[in-house]
C-alpha cells in the first residue's frame, strides 16, 4: 500500500465519522433540509467536476451514465434528507453509532438479492450488530419510556441506505468515469432539491438566513468532494473490498468529533455499544467471504 493510498483511508474514515455531527451543525444553524441537499449537490458536483475537465477538457456523459446518475440522486436524496432530519433530533454519538449500523442491513439485501451466499460468519456479525444497538437503546430508557422514539427511527437511515447501495451495485455502467459519475449524480441531487427548496425554503424574503449561517454546510461541501475524491480512488486502485474497511475508523471517528464538538453525551453504555459495534464490523467485513457486498 503506497503512502497516498494510507493518506486516502484515513481522510475518509475521517471524513466519514465527521458526517453526523456537520449534520447537527447544520440543524442547529437552523438551514432548511432541502437547501442544504441543493447547495451541497451543486457545490460537489463542481468540485469533482473540475477533475475530469482538467483531465480531457470536457465532461463527456453518456445516456446510460445520466440515467444511472439519475436513479442515484433519487436515492441518495431520501436517505440524506432522513439523516438530515433524525440528526436535529438526536445526540451526535448516538446517531453516529447507528448509522454505522448500514453493512449490517447491506449484508441482508445483498443476500436477499444473491449477491451474497449465506454465511455462518456474517450471521454472527449481524447478531453481535444487533447487540450492540440493544445496549444503546435500552440504556437510553426504551424499557422506563424516557426514550425519544427519534433513537429508534434513526434505524430507518442506514436500511434506507441499502436501496441505494444496490442500485449503484446492480445498474453500475460497465467502464463509467468514476469522477464523471460522481459529479452528475451531485448535479442530479441538487437539481431534484429545488423545488422542495423554492416551496418550502426560498433563500429570500423574511425568513432568509445571514450568509455566516450556512458555514456548516460550506464545510461539509469541500469536505465531500474530498471524500468522494478519496472514496472513487480508492475503489479503483484498491477495490471495494480494501475501501470499506475504512469504517473501521470512521465508527470511532464519529464518536469522537461528537464529544469534541459537542461536548458530554457519552457514558459506559456508549462506549459498551461502541465496543460491541467494533467486534461486529470486524466479523463482518473479515474471513472468507463468497461475493463482496
Amino acid at each position: 500500500m503506497s503512502p497516498t493510498h494510507l493518506i486516502w483511508f484515513i481522510t475518509l474514515g475521517c471524513f466519514w465519522g465527521l458526517s453526523p455531527s456537520l449534520y447537527k451543525l447544520m440543524g442547529e444553524a437552523g438551514l432548511p433540509i432541502s437547501q442544504v441537499i441543493t447547495f451541497t449537490g451543486f457545490g460537489v458536483a463542481l468540485g469533482m467536476g473540475v477533475i475530469p475537465l482538467l483531465r480531457t477538457g470536457r465532461v463527456i456523459v453518456s445516456r446510460q451514465v445520466a440515467l444511472f446518475t439519475f436513479g442515484c440522486a433519487i436515492l441518495m436524496n431520501i436517505p440524506f434528507t432522513l439523516s438530515l432530519l433524525f440528526s436535529r433530533h438526536v445526540a451526535a454519538t448516538e446517531y453516529a453509532l447507528i448509522a454505522s449500523t448500514a453493512p449490517f442491513w447491506n449484508y441482508f439485501v445483498a443476500l436477499a438479492t444473491g449477491r451474497e451466499n449465506a454465511s455462518g460468519r456474517r450471521f454472527l456479525a449481524v447478531g453481535v450488530g444487533f447487540v450492540s444497538s440493544a445496549v444503546l437503546i435500552v440504556s437510553r430508557g426504551a424499557f422506563t419510556g424516557d426514550i425519544s422514539l427519534w433513537v429508534i427511527g434513526c434505524f430507518i437511515v442506514p436500511v434506507v441506505y441499502c436501496a441505494y447501495n444496490w442500485f449503484a451495485a446492480r445498474y453500475w455502467p460497465a467502464g463509467g468515469d468514476i469522477m464523471v459519475i460522481g459529479t452528475m449524480e451531485s448535479l442530479f441531487c441538487g437539481l431534484l432539491g429545488i423545488p422542495f427548496m423554492l416551496y418550502f425554503a426560498p433563500p429570500w424574503g423574511e425568513t432568509a438566513l445571514p450568509l455566516w449561517s450556512y458555514w456548516p454546510a460550506i464545510i461539509a461541501t469541500a469536505m465531500w468532494t474530498i471524500e468522494r475524491i478519496a472514496f472513487f480512488s480508492l475503489i479503483r486502485d484498491r477495490g471495494a473490498v480494501y475501501t470499506i474497511q475504512a469504517i473501521y475508523v470512521s465508527t470511532p471517528a464519529a464518536v469522537l468529533w461528537a464529544i469534541m464538538i459537542f461536548g458530554g453525551g457519552t457514558d459506559i453504555w456508549l462506549w459498551t455499544s461502541l465496543a460491541i459495534l467494533m467486534v461486529a464490523l470486524y466479523l463482518n467485513n473479515s474471513g472468507r467471504l463468497a461475493k463482496p457486498a
